[in-house]
Order: C-alpha cells, then structure tokens, then sequence
C-alpha cells in the first residue's frame, strides 16, 4: 500500500478546496505541452506501408480464430520491437495470450417444451436460439417475465423487486429500460449476472426489435445452425443456458397473456409489469465447441519523468477482422480497423522518437468483432499493466474513409468527409479529456470533431462496441476515433485503394498530439465528480463488500469501483467523497436503511482513524458494518 502525504494538512483544507477542484476539472489545462516534432514523422507513405501488409490477400482477413492470425500479431510485434518497446505479455514477449471458446448450436440436441395452462408444446432448433451468452446444459422451472431484466440500486431501478426467481426461469426483453445509464450497469446488475445473482437457472429471451425482422428471414434461418458464437473462456465460467426465441414463438408466448411482441418492445411507453407466469418450461442447450488460444500484442515505453512514469497513456486498436467467406472471399479490413491498427504503430513509432513524461502501452486487441473479447481479457481478467495507473485510453476503430462529394448512398449516410472525424466518449468520464482535446485539435489539425455517435441515447450505441469500453466502464477516461459506418463495412470490398491517407494521417497526428499532451500534464485528468479509487498496486479495486458488509473487501476482478465524489452504492449502503492533492477522503455519509425489514432508517457519519498506510472510515451499525478503505494514488 502506498503512504498518505500530510494528511492532516490536507484533511484540514479538503473543504476549502472541494469547490476549486470541481470547477478545475471541467477546464482545459492551462499549459499544454508543446507537441515536439516528431509528429512529422507521422506520414502517408508509413501508414500505406503497414496497411497494404495488413489489409493483404495472404492474411486472409485476420480473423481471430484462423491459424494465419499469429503472422499479424508478430508483424506487429517486431515493429514495436525494433521501436523500443518492452514486450507486456507472456514470458516479457510481447503477446499476451487467452483462451476463447468457440460454440455452434447442436440442433438436434437443442429443444425446449413449455407447459401453459396444461397444454404442453415442443419447440425445436428454429423456434428458437442458444444465446450467444449461453453454456450449454438444461434447466427446468416456472417462467418469471422480469422485463429488462436489470437490478440496479445505484439507479433505483430494479425489475426482480418483489419477484422470487430461485431456481426458476427468467423471460428478459432486452435493451435498456427509460432513466437507466447502461454505461455505468455493472456485470451483475443486468442480464446473465443479474440473473444469475437472484438465483435463476436459466434464461429465455425475447428477440432484440432491431433484429426481429432479419430472424423471419429466410437468410437467418438457413444459416443459424451453422452460426459460430466466441466467448471469453474465462467468461464462459457460471454462465446460465440460455436462448433467444423467435419472433413467431415469442408471440404465442406472449399471446397467452394477452400481449403481442409489438405491444412488448413498445412497454417504454406503456410499461408492462414484471410477474410470474403461468407456465413452465424445460430447455436443453446443446454446443459443439472448441477452446482456442489467440492474443493481444502488448508494448511498453517508459517515461521520463521519475514520478510519472508510473503512470501511462494507452494507444489502442484491434487488428482482427473477418472470416474468409465460403467461396473464398476475403474481407480485408483495411478501414476496419486496418486503419487504427497501423496508426497505432505510426504513433508508437512516433512516441519513441522522443519520450512523454509518463509511460505510453501500445496495445492491439484480438477478437473485438467477436464481441470486444481481447480488450475485456486485459481489463478484467489479466491486465498487461495496473488499471488503476492507466490515465487514458485514445482507441482507434477505423479512421481511413471519406465520403466523397455528392455520394448519395444510404450505406455511407454517416460516413464522414476528408475533414470530418467521429469523437465518442472524451466527455463521459472527464470533461478535462475533453476540453484538452479540442483544444489540441484547434491547435494542429483543425478537423471538424463530430459528436453525433456520443449521443448517449444514440441508437446504435457506438460508445459500447469497440474495445474502448471495456476500459470505460472502469472508469477510465477515453476518446473513441470512428470515421462511420460505410457502404464496404464488413465487405470484402473493404481494400486499401479506397482509403483517404491523407484524412487517415491528420487523424493519426491528432491522437499523437492529444495523447502527447496528455501523457505531460503535471496532474493526472480529473473526472467528472472526483476520481476512481483503486485498493492497492496490485491490479486490486477497492470495493465495499456485499456479502459480508463489516469488513474491506480486495476483489481482484470486482465490477464495482468506488468513486469519489459521486455516489456509488453497493445495495444500499452509499459512501461519497473526493480526493486533493493524491489524498482520498470520505465525506457526507448520507442517510439510509440498512434493516428494511425491521423498518430501521439511521443517519450515518464517518469516522476516520489516522493511521500511516490508510484512512477507514467506518460507517453504519450492527450487522450492517459498512468499512471504506481508502489511500493514496501518490
């Protein structure tokens, strides 16, 4: 554990600076680092050089789980290599290996009978889907329909209140619920953690809206079975059988109560009440599958500076793509994300040239179109470096393409022009990131910054769908680069010669630049309602523990992540505060009611006991011993 500095000075003065420290972390910095030249290094020839490796018919596409995949991951470990970069992954290589589990259905052995009213009915493969979270195995039990399916009491929102789900079977409509944030939903406060929190043994879920149309397809059906789903193998520990029902099925489910699947995604506007159901069901999930080892490629330049060098900035992109279709055909990538992957290795490159203050970790994801699977391994599982050291993380997913005048293609509707880029994400965490960003773009580059996707009610929720996410949701400051989605996305006609290196190397010099600044400020970015605190140097987060609730609790991949000075809850047991000068402290404990069952409601205070390694302050009475352990980041 690390020491407090003069905490008694600085406990004595938090009130008087907790206004200024507010107000400071909504401002830019006022002196920026000067952004050295080798930025100039930076250029359209170096980037064509690495794509046209990349996007390559001999790669065949860098699928994640094609034997040819480690030629990519070792052409970019080389570079960093001969750039100076210490290997972050297994044995000081610099690929960090993890296991994945590839599933295709077993359709004969998949089946699922629901009982309603005494009338039973069997459904086969085509009725219905093993969800792509799914484990194989079977479960039986009464259907308890709990709406979204969400448990979250930071949000006060919660669709099991007043249900018993106990070794029954949850019906889920996904999608978010109105005044829930999804971004800040921890693992077990939705879906399959939720559900697998309350006690359930599996779940039945409705088709997603989006997609219902395109699962009455003939196209959907005839290739379902063959329809190949790849999990974390880590992830795939405790998970529930599940699957997902199609529309015709969920509709004479639904019939027996009244409703419709229409009437059903339209409950935002006329909410449908959580309920036990009627009616019973049996489902076997069949999968074939395979374990499979792939990897991320993981580089580390120190800094300079003695103290904030142990502190770093993160360069992020994933350098997988597609599968080789059926008849052969190869989906380049050379947009998605050929692009970030080889602007990534322009801006490590760059970054050796002259070193930043802190540390810079170059790291290129395996497996994010299989659903962010590399990013969420180094964030939750095995991080190459301390997260709670990480100071930002600036993803690039696709950064290559313009729209060109007068195209009026409805697939390229959204993609930007020569002088236009997508930012998502650089205010949700710190609105300091922010305005350093666009200040450092007014600087240099002078691009337009698009904010359209950060729309958090943005439809197709592009601030979870690259690998930035997995790093946001432990609350550390992000910007995601995204040029939009085009009429070549996911195409094999997704090649080099449509590339715009021009706008491709303005983007990569922004990032630099930002990523530059960022890496010499003299203070880390301040975030909006104060700073995460992390538990020790040891990777672990604090976390105030919901089973015992009387002592600390060191979980080393716990989602929830104490956060200063806004109000984070473990059930109902709230603790804020904020941090000054690398000291971290508790303040206002708020009134709540730890027994509600005895109907006892006390207010709470802290009390702190000095001491050289770290400040508890314990809070609460009785059985509901609530303890914060708190420490510097100094």
């Amino acid at each position: 554990m690390k020491h407090f500095k003069s905490p008694f000075i600085h406990a004595l003065f938090a009130s008087i600076f907790a206004v200024s420290v507010a107000i400071y972390a909504g401002a830019a910095p006022a002196n920026l680092a000067p952004v050295p030249p080798t930025v100039d290094s930076i250029t359209p020839t170096e980037l064509r050089m690495h794509l046209e490796f990349l996007a390559s018919d001999e790669l065949g596409g860098r699928f994640t789980l094609a034997p040819n995949f480690g030629i990519s991951a070792r052409y970019l470990a080389s570079q960093l290599k001969a750039y100076g970069y210490k290997g972050l992954g297994d044995h000081g290589d610099y690929l960090q290996h993890f296991d994945v589990i590839s599933s295709k259905p077993d359709t004969v052995k998949t089946t699922l009978t629901i009982t309603m009213g005494g009338q039973t009915a069997t459904y086969n493969f085509g009725d219905f889907y093993p969800s792509t979270t799914s484990t194989d195995g079977e479960a039986q039990g009464q259907i308890v329909f709990v709406g979204r399916g969400i448990s979250s009491p930071s949000q006060k929102h919660d669709d099991y209140a007043g249900l018993d789900v106990k070794n029954k079977i949850v019906l889920i409509v996904p999608g978010n619920a109105p005044g829930v944030d999804p971004s800040k939903l921890g693992d077990n406060e939705t879906g399959q953690g939720a559900a697998r929190a309350h006690g359930a043994v599996a779940i039945i879920q409705l088709p997603p809206k989006r997609f219902a149309a395109f699962m009455q397809s003939k196209e959907f059906k005839e290739h379902a079975g063959e329809r190949e789903s790849v999990k974390l193998a880590k992830d795939a520990e405790g998970k529930l059988p599940a699957i997902t029902l199609s529309p015709e099925t969920a509709d004479k489910l639904f019939n027996s109560m009244g409703l419709n699947l229409k009437a059903i995604y339209e409950a935002d506007k006329k909410p449908i009440d959580p309920k036990a159901l009627d009616a019973s069901a049996k489902l076997v999930v069949g999968l074939r599958q395979e374990r499979v080892t792939t990897q991320n490629v993981v580089g580390f330049l120190e800094g300079t500076d003695p103290d904030l060098k142990k502190e770093y900035v993160t360069f992020s992109a994933h350098y997988d793509h597609l599968k080789t279709g059926p008849g052969g055909e190869i989906y380049h990538g050379a947009d998605d994300d050929g692009s970030g992957t080889s602007a990534i290795l322009a801006i490590a490159h760059a970054m050796s040239l002259q070193r930043p203050k802190r540390s810079v970790m170059i790291i290129f994801h395996a497996g994010e179109e299989l659903g962010l699977l590399g990013s969420a391994y180094n964030a939750d599982y095995a991080p190459a470096l301390p997260l709670d050291r990480m100071v930002v993380d600036l993803n690039i997913d696709m950064i290559g393409r313009s729209k060109p005048p007068g195209d009026s293609d409805e697939a390229d509707k959204h993609l930007t022009d020569a002088h236009t880029i997508y930012l998502v994400g650089a205010d949700r965490i710190s609105p300091e990131l922010n305005k350093l960003s666009e200040q450092t773009n007014s600087d240099f580059q002078k691009l337009k910054l698009d904010y359209f996707y950060n729309d958090p009610n943005e439809p197709e929720r592009i601030y979870f769908r690259s690998d930035h996410w997995n790093y946001a949701k432990h609350g550390i400051p992000i910007i995601f680069y995204f040029d939009g989605v085009h009429v070549d996305y996911h195409k094999p006609t997704d090649t080099v010669d449509k590339i715009d290196f021009t706008k491709m190397t303005a983007v990569t010099k922004l990032v630099f630049e930002t990523g530059w600044r960022i890496a010499n400020l003299d203070h880390r970015l301040k975030r909006s309602g104060g700073d995460y605190v992390f538990g020790d140097p040891d990777q672990r987060q604090m976390t105030i523990c919901g089973n015992c609730f009387n002592q600390p609790c060191f979980s080393k991949f716990s989602k929830l992540i104490f956060r200063l000075g806004d109000t984070v809850a473990k059930r109902d047991k709230n603790v804020p505060g904020f941090e000054i000068g690398g000291t971290l402290f508790i303040l206002n404990i708020v009134k709540k009611t730890y027994d509600h069952a005895a109907g006892v409601e006390t207010t709470y205070r802290a009390v702190s006991t000095k001491n050289n390694r770290r400040k508890v302050a314990r809070v609460g009475v009785g059985h509901a011993v609530v303890f914060a352990v708190i420490e510097s980041q100094k």
